[in-house]
Formats: structure tokens, sequence, C-alpha cells
């Protein structure tokens, strides 16, 4: 575990958190938009407002997380406070904040839960209360053991704020039926072009995917393979690095090359979650899959490189490039798209489909032909 604890990036733990988050954020998106089709209006910017509050509730969870394993554990402090013993020092410095973030995190969550969700008020605070014992409990475990010893103490009395959080956020959400339209969303057919945010989180999530999982699987393998032949006379911070680039590339290839190629919507594990495609220019149907690996290639190449070389901020100017093509043409066609010859589109466009939840509306079954009067003798 040696290279969880170097201070060279502190943190497997934290791109480990990052990367469960990622997939997270990747499976509520596809399990959206498969029910629902586009996010759109009032209920689209309350399906955002989830997944800012389940990050929310995880960053809480988590961070801050220590650089190393001699700044990890508690100084030899009692790593639980028992019933009641938080709530009786409210008094105390810094006791307050802790208390108001304690309850303010499961606020929104309460919200939710009553103004989307429509679920009732022991339901939520059981919730909410549920959410923050899994939270004392990552805390008192260490983040799973992933830490030699607790690095922040954890409280029952968190418990009982956060579902009096979840309380005041679901008293706040029953106002807020009363008074806004309702949040849950009606599934229409997503044929309209996707808008840019939609684009764009979807080539955030690939490379999420990839940078954070290279750096988690070369921090969990530095340590193995330093006591190599392949890692003589390198340190563990050298073989990260090399790890790091491997995997980004193999992580890269798999994501941008190979998924797209067995894919009939030619999309990216990201576009696959927001559920679009890549689609021909010239013709309806996926595009060809010589110039669906063409344009990924244009694309990610450069973006893998930069990351790996650095400086890796200068991967903003590659996809600022790509997308500033879109601001000057009407089909909205990014650079790399229109030297490919491909468009993105949704996946109902390309390969068809429909939303789960769909209304779809099935006629009465027909009853037969009228009998003429006086064609039956009537029985006497």
């Amino acid at each position: 575990m040696g290279g969880v604890y170097a201070d060279a990036a502190g943190s497997s733990a934290a791109f480990a958190v990052a990367l469960a988050a990622t997939v997270g954020v990747m499976g509520f998106l596809r399990r959206h938009h498969r029910r629902f089709g586009r996010m759109a209006g009032l209920p689209g910017r309350v399906a955002w407002s989830v997944l800012a509050a389940g990050i929310g509730v995880l960053a809480f969870a988590v961070y801050p997380l220590p650089t190393g394993a001699a700044q990890a554990c508690t100084g030899g402090a009692v790593a639980w406070r028992p019933p009641l013993e938080t709530l009786g020092a409210l008094g105390r410095p810094g006791a307050w904040q802790h208390a108001a973030a304690a309850a303010g995190v499961l606020l929104p969550v309460g919200l939710l839960l009553a103004y989307r969700y429509r679920r009732g008020a022991l339901a939520s605070v059981a919730l909410c209360a549920l959410i923050a014992a899994g939270i004392e409990a990552l805390q008192f475990t260490a983040l799973l053991g992933a830490y030699p010893c607790s690095y922040r103490v954890s409280a029952a009395d968190d418990v009982l704020l956060g579902a009096a959080g979840g309380l005041l956020g679901w008293l706040l959400g029953s106002a807020a039926k009363r008074r806004l339209p309702r949040a849950w969303p009606g599934a229409v057919v997503d044929l309209m072009p996707p808008g840019a945010v939609r684009r764009l989180s979807a080539r955030l999530l690939d490379v999420a995917v990839c940078w954070y999982g290279a750096c988690v699987a070369a921090a969990v393998a530095a340590p193995f393979l330093q006591r190599t032949a392949w890692g003589a006379g390198l340190g563990v911070g050298d073989v990260e690095e090399r790890l790091r680039a491997a995997a980004l590339i193999a992580l890269t290839l798999a994501w941008g090359a190979a998924v797209p190629l067995l894919r009939r919507d030619r999309a990216t594990p990201g576009q696959a979650a927001s559920y679009l495609a890549l689609a021909s220019a010239e013709r309806s149907g996926p595009a060809p899959r010589p110039r669906a690996l063409l344009r990924n290639a244009l694309l990610y190449a450069p973006v893998t490189a930069l990351l790996i070389i650095g400086p890796a901020w200068w991967a903003l100017a590659v996809a600022a490039l790509h997308a500033s093509y879109a601001l000057m043409r009407r089909d909205r066609a990014a650079l790399f798209d229109v030297i490919a010859r491909t468009r993105v589109s949704t996946r109902s466009a390309t390969v068809g489909g429909i939303p789960d939840d769909l209304v779809r509306f099935t006629p009465p079954p027909d009853p037969g032909q009228p009998v003429p009067a006086g064609a039956v003798p009537v029985q006497r």
C-alpha cells in the first residue's frame, strides 16, 4: 500500500473516489435518457441538481483527504464520539460550523425527495439518516480500509443532524411542490440534435474515466512492479508515472477505438451514457467504422499526449478548437466532425428506439362489425 500514501499527489484514494463519482454519473445519465429521453426544461435542471447533490454528499463524506500515511491518523484521538457529545458541545468554537455542514449537506437530498420524487416525510428522513450513517461509517473505517486508521472523527450526532437537515429540506420541497411546476420528467422521443452541454458532458466523462482509471491503476500496481526487474533502480513515483502513461494510452484506445467500433451507434462509453451516437454526414444511420475511428483519433490522440507529456491544461485548447468551429456552422458540426464527415446525433435518431416511459397509444379492441337490426331473430 505504499503507493497509496506516496506524497506525490497524495492520493490514489482521491482518484478512486473521483472515478467512482464519474461512473455513478454515467449510470444516472444513462438510466435517465433511457427512460425519459433528453433533459429539458425545469425537469432537466432538477435532474442535474440530483447529480450535484449526490456529488456533494460524496465529497463531504471523504474530503479533505490526507496527503500521506503520516497524516492519516487522528493523532491518537478517539475516532468515534458517542451520542449527544457533539450536540452538547455546540458552544465551542467551530462546533456550529460542523453542525451546519452535517445538516446542510443533506438538506438538498430531503428537498429533492419531496419535490422530485414525491416521498413522504418519514421515508425522506429515514433515507437521509441512512445516508448520514453511511458517511460516518465511511469515515470510521478510514475510507473502507484505504488508510491505516481513521483520518476524521466520526460522531453519532451527525446522523441526527443529517436527519434534521433532511427534514428541513423535505419541508422546503413540500412548499416547492405547491408553487413550482412538477419536476418529474415526461418522456419524449429524442430526435432533435443534441445540445452543446450534452455533447460536452459526454466527452468530459470519457476523459475523466480514462484519466482517473489510469491514476488508480498506476497507484495500485506501482508498489508491486517496483520490486520487479521492470522497476529496478526507479522510485515509486517514477514507476507510477510510467504506469499512468501506459494505462492512459490503453484506456484511451479501448474507450475511443475498440468500444465505438463494436457498438452499432459508434458511441464511446461517455456518449452511450448520454444516449448519443456518431452518424454519417451524408446519409442517415451510423457513421462507417473508418470515419468513426478517424474522428476519435483526431480528438483523443492530442488530448492523451498532452495529459502525458504536459502541460495538461493545453488539452482544453484542443477541445476549444474542436468546439469553436461548431459556432460558425448552422448544423453545429465541430471541426473533427467536418474532417471525418461525421455528425453527433442522438441514439434514437441514428439507430431508432423510444424512451421506456413514453406513453404509448393502444387502440381499443375491435368489437366487430355491427349487426343490422332484425338480422337475428328475437327469441320469444
